[in-house]
C-alpha cells in the first residue's frame, strides 16, 4: 500500500509576501487570496521550465530551478510530465523492462496489470458475498432468525 505524501510537490500553503492562504488555480499555480501573488509548486516550476526549454534533462532542471531529480522522476512515474520525443534516455517498464516515456508500465503491460487487478477485485467480491450479519460474520443467519429479538 503506497504512502501518500500530502505535500509531495512542495505546494505553497501560505503566501511568501503577506502570509495569506494560497488557493489552487490549476497546473501547479497557486494565488494568494489576499494580495493575488502567484506562486508555483514543484510541478508548476518544472512544467514552466520545460515549456521554455524543450528537451531539458532532469539534472539541468534541478540545477536551474532547484527541484530535485527525485521529484522529477516521481512526476514522470505519475505521468504528469513525459520524456520528450527523440530523447536518448527512457524509463523502464516495471514489468517487462521495455522503454517508456512516462508512467510505470508500457501500454501492453498496463492493460495486463489492470486486468489482473480487476480479476482480483472480482475474486474478493465473490468471497465477501453471502457473509452473515451482526458481530460474528462467520455464521450466517437466515430468515426470521436474523430479526428475532432476544427475550429478557
Amino acid at each position: 500500500m503506497p504512502v501518500f505524501d500530502v505535500n509531495l510537490y512542495n505546494r505553497p500553503v501560505t503566501c511568501s509576501k503577506c502570509g495569506g492562504i494560497m488557493i489552487f488555480k490549476g497546473v501547479g499555480e497557486y494565488q494568494c487570496e489576499d494580495c493575488k501573488n502567484m506562486e508555483y509548486d514543484d510541478y508548476g516550476k518544472v512544467r514552466n521550465y520545460i515549456e521554455k526549454n524543450r528537451g531539458a534533462t532532469a539534472a539541468e532542471i534541478e540545477h536551474e530551478i532547484g527541484v530535485s531529480q527525485r521529484a522529477i522522476r516521481q512526476m514522470l512515474r505519475d505521468s504528469k510530465i513525459e520524456i520528450s520525443e527523440g530523447s536518448k534516455s527512457f524509463m523502464k517498464c516495471e514489468i517487462c523492462g521495455g522503454d517508456i516515456r512516462s508512467g510505470r508500465f508500457c501500454s501492453k503491460c498496463e492493460t495486463t496489470y489492470h486486468r489482473q487487478l480487476e480479476e482480483e477485485q472480482r475474486r474478493q467480491h465473490a468471497l465477501n458475498i453471502g457473509k452473515g450479519f451482526g458481530k460474528n460474520t462467520n455464521v450466517e443467519a437466515t430468515g426470521e432468525k436474523r430479526f428475532r429479538r432476544e427475550e429478557l
